[in-house]
C-alpha cells in the first residue's frame, strides 16, 4: 500500500512539474554547455547538433523547458525536445506557420528512439489513466486545434 501511495505521488509530482514547465515565463536564451550536451543520450545530442547546423549558429542556445521528461508506468522514459525553446538565427529552419518542431523519444534499457515529431505550437506530456499521453496544440491563425495521442507500447496514436 505504501509503495502504491509513493508511486502515485511521484506520478502526480512529475505531471505537475511538466505542466508548470510548459507554462513558465520565457526567459532569455543561454548557451548549452558542452558538458551538458555530452551528457545527453546520443540520439538527443545528434538532434541538437543537427538543429545547430540548420540554424547556422556557432553555439546552441536554449531557454528553460527545452527538454522535458516523463516516466511511463512500464519503465520507459519519454524525452521531448521543444525547438521553440532553441535559439536559432535561421528561425525558419525550425519553425513554420504551423508551429515549431517538437520531437519525442522513448528510452527502454538505455536505448532511445524517436516515436513522434511534428511542427506544432506546443506539446505537453502526462500520464492519463495510467497511460503516457501527449497533448498537442496545433492551433494557428485564430483556429482552434488540439488533440491527444496515447502511447500504445510502440508509438503515440
Amino acid at each position: 500500500m505504501l509503495h502504491l501511495l509513493i508511486a502515485l505521488m511521484v506520478c502526480l509530482t512529475a505531471t505537475g512539474a511538466n505542466a508548470r514547465a510548459s507554462g513558465m515565463a520565457q526567459g532569455k536564451f543561454s548557451p548549452l554547455s558542452n558538458e551538458r550536451l555530452q551528457r545527453l543520450p546520443p540520439v538527443i545530442h545528434k538532434a541538437f547538433k543537427s538543429a545547430q547546423l540548420l540554424c547556422r549558429d556557432d553555439t546552441i542556445n536554449v531557454r528553460t523547458g527545452f527538454l522535458r521528461y516523463l516516466k511511463g508506468s512500464g519503465g520507459e522514459e519519454f524525452v521531448a525536445i521543444h525547438f521553440d525553446q532553441f535559439g536559432c538565427s535561421n528561425r525558419d529552419a525550425l519553425c513554420s506557420p504551423n508551429g515549431c518542431l517538437h520531437r519525442v523519444f522513448v528510452s527502454r534499457g538505455g536505448k532511445h528512439r524517436e516515436v513522434w515529431r511534428g511542427d506544432v505550437f506546443e506539446i505537453d506530456m502526462s500520464i492519463d489513466s495510467g497511460v503516457p499521453s501527449v497533448d498537442v496544440d496545433c492551433s494557428r491563425g485564430g483556429s482552434f486545434c488540439r488533440y491527444q495521442m496515447q502511447w500504445n507500447g510502440k508509438r503515440f496514436r
